[in-house]
């Protein structure tokens, strides 16, 4: 489905947008496989530590708790480009196509509320996450903690309403023909 580039009144060409966030996920993919490769290194080294040493790293529990909090939250922004997360879209996949367009904007405009709640959940904790911290990395605040949630957050609405709008404004003929507009 390879349409010609979606313009808003002349001026920005969709094809930016999707250029820019294929970088971001591609910087994100990276940023995670340093964040497993550090959970990692910080067991091994944990591990050596106690087994070999007879000592402990204190700030090794925290450290992974941090860094997978990390992991997890960027991982949903590469499952969401992809179209890998979980979704209801198994229900309704041999409905009518009307149907299944129904179905799709209900789950983008979830999508999109999912993401402004992340949004808006993290800058609701702030006030009191930037002046807790951790008790091994005390100088680490933890809204550092939760930051991932509101960059995936972020990421999902921007993501969702160029879904939204890519829907509404590119609607090919073949798509009229079919009674719907899902791929």
């Amino acid at each position: 489905r390879d349409a010609a580039p979606l313009k808003f009144k002349g001026v920005i060409t969709v094809n930016i947008y999707k250029k820019i966030t294929d970088i971001f996920v591609k910087i994100v993919s990276a940023v995670l496989m340093l964040l497993v490769a550090g959970i990692v290194g910080i067991m091994l080294y944990e591990l050596c530590l106690r087994n070999f040493l007879n000592k402990s790293f204190r700030a090794s529990t925290e450290a992974c708790g941090f860094l997978f909090m990390w992991m997890a939250f960027l991982g949903i922004i590469v499952l969401y480009d992809k179209d890998r997360l979980i979704t209801l879209d198994m229900l309704y996949v041999r409905a009518p196509r009307n149907v299944q367009n129904i179905f799709w904007f209900i789950n983008k405009i979830f999508s999109l509320g999912l993401g402004l709640v992340m949004i808006v959940a993290y800058a609701g904790m702030y006030k009191i996450n930037s002046t807790s911290h951790f008790s091994t990395m005390q100088f680490l605040s933890k809204a550092w903690h939760f930051l991932p949630m509101a960059i995936a957050g972020g990421f999902i609405a921007v993501k969702t309403i160029y879904q939204l709008l890519e829907r509404i404004m590119v609607k090919t003929p073949e798509d009229n023909s079919k009674g719907g507009m899902v791929k």
